[in-house]
C-alpha cells in the first residue's frame, strides 16, 4: 500500500492480512474456479463492467481466501460496495482495496514491475523527475516537493535551520536524528523511515534548510525517495540560493534608502521622495515607526524570514513597508490622519501578539519591538522610526519573555533611565560594583540568576521558575553572590543599584554598539 501506485487506493476492509508475503500481481475479469490465483498474488479487478453482478466480488474474496492468495484491488467500482462484502473481507482476512479512475492494465502492470524490475521501475520514477526539472516546469518549492511526493509516494517538506515548516506536508520530526556534515541519514526510530538531507546555501556556513521524507514502503521504496529527494535537494539548493541572491540585492536597496531618512539631518526630500516611489513606499500622511529586535539569527536568517513577518504583520493590519537591518527589522505603516491615541494600546497588543506567535515556531529567536509616535511626512518619519527603536531596545532590556512589544510613550521613566544606562559614567559604575561576579562567573549563570531574582522581588520560586532551575538552585546561587559582593539584600537602595546595574550590562551585550549610536 506504500508504493506509488497505490498512494490513492483506500483501504476498506480486510487489515489482518496487510502482513502477508506479495509475490506477483495479476488482472483478473472474473475468477473462475479452473483457473484460481496462486498463493501470494494480489488481484486486481477491474468492476467497471460487472453491472449488476455484483455477486462476483464476493466470489473473489472467497477464492482469494481459498488459495492462499493475498488482497483484491477493485478499480472503478462505481457504486457503494457494501459492508456485506467488507463484513466478509475481514473474515477472511483479505486485504480489500478501492481505487477509483484507474486503468486495471496499467495498475497491474506497475504492480507488477516493482516486483519483478524494481531497478527499471526506479530508473523510470528518476528520469520523470530530472525531465520535469529540465523543463523548467517546477519553478516553485513547493511544486519540487509535490513532484517528488508523488513519485515516491512518500511524505516530502521543507524545515527550516530551527526545524520549522517552510513547506511540504508536514513531518513530525520529534527526537529522531536529522543529517548533518553532507551526510544523507535515514532514521528507522519510528514505524516510518524518516529521510534528511541538509540543503546549505553558503558553503562553510551550516545548514540553511532540511529536505525531509517519510515512509514505510519496502527497501526499494526506501531506495527511490532516497535517489529523489538527494535530486531535489541539489535542485532546491541552486533555487533557494538564488531567491537568496535577489533577497540580499533587494535588502541592500532597501537598506540604502532607509540609512539616507535616518541618517542625513537635512533632508533632501525630493531626491528621497524619488527613490522611495522607486520602493514602492510613501510617507504622505501620519507614519508611525516599527522597530523588530531580533535576536538568535545573522543577517543571512533575517533575511530569510523577512517575508513571513511581512505577511504576518500586513494580517495583523500592519501593513506598510520592512526593512532588514543587522539586527531585525526597521518599518511603518502610514494613514491619511492622525491615530488616535487611545489605539496606542491596540497596536501594542496586536504586535506583540505577532512577535508572540512568530517566536513560538521559530525556536531559539526573540523579538522585542518598540513602536514610535505618529508624526506626519519625511521628517516625522525619521523621528517616529528613532523612537520605535529606543522603544524596541527598552522592551528588550526590561522583559524576560522570548518576545514583547511596547509603545514610546509608555516608557516615560524608563526612557530616563536609558539615556543613564548609556552613559560611561554609570557604565563603569555598574562593571565596579558588579566585578566580583564578573570575574568569577564566566557563563553569565550567577548574573542572570541575580538580575532574575531581583526582578521577581526576592522571590526564590518566582526566579526559579522563570529560570527552569530547583528553588534550592536559586537559593545558593543568591547566597554565593551576596558573599561575593559582600552586600545586603534586604537594603531598598542596595537591591535598586543592583537591579540597575544588571540592567545597564544587559543592554551593554546586545550586538548594538552604544545605544546612542544605536538610535541613529
Amino acid at each position: 500500500m506504500a508504493s506509488p501506485p497505490l498512494g490513492d487506493a483506500e483501504l476498506l476492509a480486510g487489515e489482518a492480512g496487510l502482513d502477508a508475503v506479495v509475490v506477483d500481481a495479476v488482472l483478473c475479469m472474473r475468477l473462475r474456479e479452473e483457473a484460481p490465483p496462486r498463493p501470494g498474488e494480489v488481484v486486481v479487478f477491474d468492476a467497471s463492467a460487472i453491472g449488476e453482478h455484483r455477486y462476483q466480488i464476493d466470489m473473489a474474496i472467497r477464492a482469494i481466501a481459498e488459495a492462499g492468495a493475498v488482497a483484491l484491488i477493485i478499480t472503478n467500482p462505481g457504486f457503494d460496495l457494501g459492508m456485506g462484502v467488507q463484513r466478509l473481507a475481514n473474515r477472511f482476512g483479505v486485504p480489500l482495496l478501492a481505487l477509483a479512475d484507474t486503468d486495471a492494465m496499467s495498475l497491474t502492470h506497475r504492480l507488477r514491475s516493482q516486483l519483478w524490475a524494481a531497478d527499471i521501475e526506479q530508473a523510470a520514477a528518476v528520469d520523470s523527475l530530472l525531465a520535469l526539472l529540465g523543463q523548467r516546469r517546477l519553478d516553485t518549492v513547493e511544486s519540487v516537493l509535490d513532484a517528488v511526493a508523488d513519485l515516491s509516494a512518500a511524505r516530502v517538506c521543507l524545515i527550516g535551520r530551527d526545524r520549522s515548516m517552510v513547506a511540504g506536508d508536514p513531518i513530525e520530526v520529534g527526537d529522531r536524528r536529522l543529517s548533518s556534515d553532507g551526510v544523507y541519514l535515514v532514521d528507522h526510530a519510528a514505524e516510518a523511515a524518516l529521510h534528511s538531507t541538509e540543503i546549505v546555501l553558503v558553503p562553510g556556513e551550516g545548514t540553511d534548510y532540511w529536505l525531509l521524507g517519510e515512509s514505510e514502503g519496502s527497501d526499494g521504496g526506501q531506495q527511490l525517495l532516497r535517489s529523489l529527494l538527494q535530486i531535489g535537494a541539489w535542485y532546491l539548493t541552486a533555487m533557494l540560493a538564488s531567491v537568496r541572491v535577489r533577497a540580499e540585492g533587494d535588502a541592500r536597496r532597501r537598506i540604502a534608502v532607509l540609512n539616507e531618512l535616518l541618517a542625513t539631518s537635512d533632508l533632501h526630500e525630493r531626491d528621497l521622495q524619488k527613490q522611495m516611489l522607486a520602493m514602492g513606499w510613501s510617507s504622505a500622511g501620519w507614519n508611525t515607526g516599527l522597530y523588530i529586535k531580533l535576536q538568535g539569527a545573522d543577517s543571512a536568517r533575517i533575511i530569510d524570514l523577512q517575508a513571513e513577518m511581512q505577511e504576518r504583520l500586513r494580517d495583523a493590519g500592519l501593513d506598510g513597508p520592512l526593512v532588514e537591518r543587522n539586527d531585525g527589522w526597521s518599518g511603518w505603516v502610514t494613514e491619511p490622519a492622525e491615530p488616535a491615541v487611545e489605539g496606542y494600546a491596540s497596536l501594542v497588543q496586536r504586535l506583540g501578539d505577532v512577535l508572540a506567535e512568530f517566536v513560538s515556531v521559530h525556536s531559539g529567536l526573540q523579538a522585542h519591538a518598540g513602536i514610535g509616535r505618529p508624526s506626519p511626512d519625511l521628517r516625522g518619519l525619521r523621528s517616529s522610526l528613532t523612537e520605535a527603536h529606543e522603544a524596541a531596545l527598552i522592551a528588550n532590556a526590561r522583559s524576560d519573555a522570548p518576545s514583547a512589544a511596547a509603545h514610546i510613550d509608555q516608557l516615560g521613566v524608563q526612557r530616563v533611565l536609558m539615556g543613564w544606562f548609556s552613559s560611561e559614567d554609570f557604565a563603569r559604575y555598574a562593571r565596579s560594583i558588579l566585578e566580583p561576579v564578573l570575574e568569577l562567573d564566566t557563563g553569565q549563570e550567577l548574573l542572570r540568576t541575580l538580575e532574575v531574582y531581583l526582578d521577581a522581588s526576592c522571590s526564590n520560586t518566582d526566579a526559579a521558575q522563570r529560570l527552569l532551575v530547583h528553588r534550592n538552585t536559586v537559593t545558593n546561587r543568591i547566597r554565593r553572590i551576596v558573599e561575593v559582593l559582600g552586600v545586603d539584600l534586604e537594603d531598598p537602595e542596595t537591591r535598586l543599584s543592583l537591579q540597575l546595574a544588571c540592567r545597564m550590562l544587559r543592554v551593554n551585550r546586545q550586538p548594538d554598539r552604544a545605544v546612542q549610536d544605536a538610535l541613529l
